[in-house]
């Protein structure tokens, strides 16, 4: 004789067990132990925004992942991508001109595909013309900023290779605004907000470098080696920050509070550098064909590069596709 009581516990037993076997195969699961992965970028400022929203927002908690991300120069964030110090580095431009010149790395996504850089002088200077024989400060050498610096003062007649101006390397943009400040030097090339900043101190910007040159940076960008050995934590590294640059495209308000309370800003000027940079930011993460070839230009390689060799679109394309779903 049939137990009924042991059958319906078996019945329930059962219906649970295929309720949560079928819930996993249709929700995959984050891992269960977060994954570090260490993110070097090149200065704090709104270019970099995406990342921060990506760990406040917990878009990077969702992938299973624990990001370390470090402030460090352009040059060295290749040197450490190479060596597996870090897994993933921001300063694209810079990534995409080793890759060019055969260095085993790749782009993975452009946060910015138009350059947040603007150059500022004291108030006595009405044109970039007027810089002749003058002092500029920029970041460091072989940086992004060095060949926004130069496309704006090329377009003005300035040869900075021949010293028209004489260019130095000093660091963050607080540090440049500082000398700019004390008269160290004539003009600097800086990022939003700090822009913003030195026209409030009644600085005169003298132009925009994004009306000048295309270039796909920041954004993220990997070794080969981690292509191969690590394609899961890849794309969730990818999906967890172009999640991040979607919202701050999409979210104004708080986009700019985040902003605000990571870069040390008040409202008025939190606000203002979010509209003024929101046009430089690509749409999905795409990078601009025409900034990773003006990127592979610049890496001083003759021969034609094809663009797979500095970036690849594949994890991008299927992160796109997922979020659209």
């Amino acid at each position: 004789m049939v137990d009924l009581k042991r059958l319906a516990v078996f019945l329930i037993l059962a219906v649970a067990f295929v309720s949560t076997a079928t819930a996993r195969k249709a929700w995959p699961q984050a891992p269960a132990k977060s994954e570090r992965v260490r993110i070097g970028y090149p200065s704090r400022g709104l270019t970099v925004l995406p990342l921060r929203v990506a760990q406040v927002k917990g878009f990077f908690k969702e992938e299973g992942l624990e990001p370390e991300i470090i402030q460090m120069r352009a040059g060295v964030t290749v040197t450490a991508l190479m060596t597996g110090d870090i897994e993933f580095g921001s300063a694209l431009d810079s990534l995409v001109r080793a890759a060019a010149r055969g260095q085993p790395l790749k782009g993975l996504l452009s946060f910015v595909n138009k350059p947040m850089h603007y150059l500022v002088s004291r108030s006595e200077f009405n044109s970039v013309r007027d810089l002749r024989g003058k002092t500029l400060a920029i970041s460091s050498f072989g940086s992004t900023e060095q060949n926004t610096t130069h496309a704006i003062l090329k377009a003005h007649g300035l040869d900075p290779d021949k010293k028209d101006v004489l260019v130095v390397a000093l660091g963050d943009s607080p540090v440049r605004l500082e000398a700019l400040k004390r008269g160290i030097v004539d003009a600097t090339v800086i990022l939003i907000p700090h822009v913003i900043v030195a026209g409030n101190l009644g600085f005169r910007i003298l132009a925009h470098a994004g009306d000048y040159i295309e270039l796909s940076t920041p954004g993220l960008g990997t070794s080969d080696k981690l292509l191969r050995e690590r394609p899961d934590q890849i794309k969730r590294t990818v999906r967890a920050a172009l999640k991040a640059l979607l919202f701050v495209r999409q979210n104004r308000d708080e986009s700019i509070r985040i902003a605000k309370d990571w870069l040390a800003l008040d409202d008025d000027t939190a606000g203002k550098a979010y509209d003024m940079g929101i046009k430089s930011y690509s749409e999905d993460g795409s990078p601009s064909e025409k900034g990773l070839l003006t990127s592979i230009q610049l890496s001083g390689v003759k021969k034609d590069i094809p663009l797979t060799q500095v970036f690849d679109l594949g994890i991008l394309r299927e992160v796109q596709k997922e979020l659209k779903r």
